[in-house]
């Protein structure tokens, strides 16, 4: 596998706090995306958009939009402000990797529509299989990764070039242009931590639900390849 040429600089705007226990299981988001992408020397900026003002879209070589517990159709401020943080970003082609509630954000300033899952929470080990490779990438046909959601990104608008997709989540992946790539699973997430989060949402998701989400976690996960991903879709659109 091919790696970038040199290190970044990756914004990381931090939306949400992992609840404890589960934080101690392998930190909070900004703990779980430092150990999926400092390997190799890469900077992790983290920025508390809820108490922090969003920076200038060029103090980064790319921006990390991850997960929150909250719906991108929310009416708080923070999240009308980063939409139209994103909404700029994507106007001025900066390089962007949105990962679950960030693919679904990215997606719905596209114009795509973002909504409840028809068949309800997507939980466990999700297999996606990929639709198109972009140029940049040599993507193999299927990935795996963990997946935690209600909402999904229900349609594809003209921007987006759908990348890949699961029975259960029609736009799994996706990229726009050359310098976002956005997917619906959590490559940050690791087994320990999934199960500890489905077990405690055990009353919201449905005991019977959560019992075969669990079943899945020990299968194979592509985290790291889907992380390279990302990281090579932030230097492809980045300047050199």
């Amino acid at each position: 596998m091919s790696v970038s040429h040199r290190p970044v600089r990756l914004g990381l705007l931090i939306l949400d706090s992992i609840d404890l226990p589960h934080r101690a299981i392998a930190g909070d988001y900004e703990q779980l995306f430092r150990d999926l992408f400092e390997v190799g020397g890469h900077e992790i900026v983290p920025v508390d958009v809820k108490r922090q003002t969003l920076p200038a879209h060029d103090e980064c070589d790319g921006w990390i939009i991850p997960g929150s517990r909250q719906s991108v159709v929310d009416d708080d401020i923070w999240i009308s402000q980063l939409r139209t943080w994103t909404q700029q970003a994507l106007e001025a082609q900066v390089p962007l990797a949105g990962v679950c509630f960030g693919h679904q954000l990215i997606a719905a300033e596209l114009g795509a529509q973002v909504g409840p899952a028809p068949g309800g929470w997507n939980i466990g080990v999700i297999d996606y299989e990929v639709t198109d490779s972009p140029p940049w990438l040599n993507l193999p046909g299927r990935y795996s990764l963990i997946a935690s959601h209600q909402d999904q990104v229900l349609t594809v608008s003209s921007d987006m070039e759908l990348m890949a997709t699961a029975a259960t989540c029609p736009v799994g992946a996706f990229t726009v242009g050359s310098n976002v790539m956005c997917v619906q699973g959590h490559p940050e997430f690791v087994p320990p931590l999934a199960a500890s989060l489905y077990k405690s949402r055990i009353d919201r998701i449905g005991s019977d639900a959560v019992e075969k989400a669990l079943a899945t976690l020990e299968q194979q996960l592509d985290r790291h390849d889907v992380a390279h991903w990302l990281l090579q879709t932030i230097y492809q659109g980045s300047p050199a």
